[in-house]
């Protein structure tokens, strides 16, 4: 997150209790164009640590297969336009979920359900939670899904920021997630290309270029989970290019195995 980003956060914050505001002060969430991604924390962490890694318990094969993911949302903005760019290539998607963003986006949820694609935990609140608040933070979000839904939800479960550890991931099995935290391949960077399409965390020739970056990794990687945000306006207008370059090239999607369900 930018420097203005984090304290305009925390202004708000503050507001909040000054003001005796009744929202919930563990309910952040990630707004539409937020200047923050899943990556963030994860960036300076080895890919194999838990929460960043994709576990081998998944089964996948990465030869050629990208599995796309998609974090942070419902977005009313950007989820529906993203579910039409993945109906065009026939591609099934899984949508982490961030649970203090589903009220008022029940229909969007159970649209993404209806569709094939997976709808999935991405925790309640989107902080890197402490060890008392992670486990009701994931309950909390299994449950409202499930509600939302109307039926269980794959359980498959995703780190706000890649933040796992091993107590959290014997937390997450215990309560049904069989998997721990599902991590990423191919980090898209979305959240830092944002609304001005550039990104200063990427070699100098993809600074202004969203889709090749996307493409170079996928081609350096060949296969994998991608991590994309569906609360990012970049993607949601690049995503039929990227998906179009991606089939040019030989690659095909497939979909992350359902879990933990009857």
């Amino acid at each position: 997150m930018r420097p203005t980003a984090r304290l305009l956060r925390a202004l708000g914050l503050s507001l909040s209790v000054v003001l005796g505001c009744t929202a919930d002060p563990t309910d952040f969430v990630h707004q539409d164009d937020a200047e923050e991604g899943d990556s963030q924390y994860g960036v300076s962490e080895a890919a194999a640590a838990p929460g960043v890694r994709v576990p081998t318990s998944l089964g996948l094969t990465r030869n050629g297969t990208f599995y796309l993911t998609f974090d942070d949302g419902p977005s009313a903005r950007y989820t529906r336009r993203i579910m039409e760019v993945l109906a065009t290539h026939h591609a099934p998607a899984t949508f982490f979920v961030t649970g203090a963003n589903i009220a008022g986006n029940e229909a969007i949820l159970r649209e993404e359900n209806t569709a094939g694609h997976h709808v999935a935990n991405h925790q309640w609140s989107h902080v890197v939670a402490t060890s008392t608040q992670f486990t009701g933070f994931l309950t909390r979000e299994r449950d409202t899904l499930d509600r939302a839904l109307g039926v269980p939800h794959p359980r498959l479960f995703r780190y706000p920021y890649g933040a796992g550890n091993t107590a959290k991931e014997a937390v997450v099995r215990a309560n049904g997630y069989p998997d721990g935290g599902i991590g990423w391949d191919v980090d898209t960077l979305d959240w830092c290309f944002g609304p001005d399409a550039y990104c200063d965390k990427v070699p100098t020739a993809y600074r202004r270029d969203y889709v090749g970056w996307v493409v170079s990794e996928a081609r350096r990687t060949g296969g994998g989970v991608m991590l994309f945000h569906d609360i990012q306006g970049v993607t949601a207008i690049n995503l039929d290019t990227i998906l179009t370059r991606l089939e040019g090239l030989g690659y095909h999607f497939g979909a992350l195995p359902s879990r933990g369900l009857p």
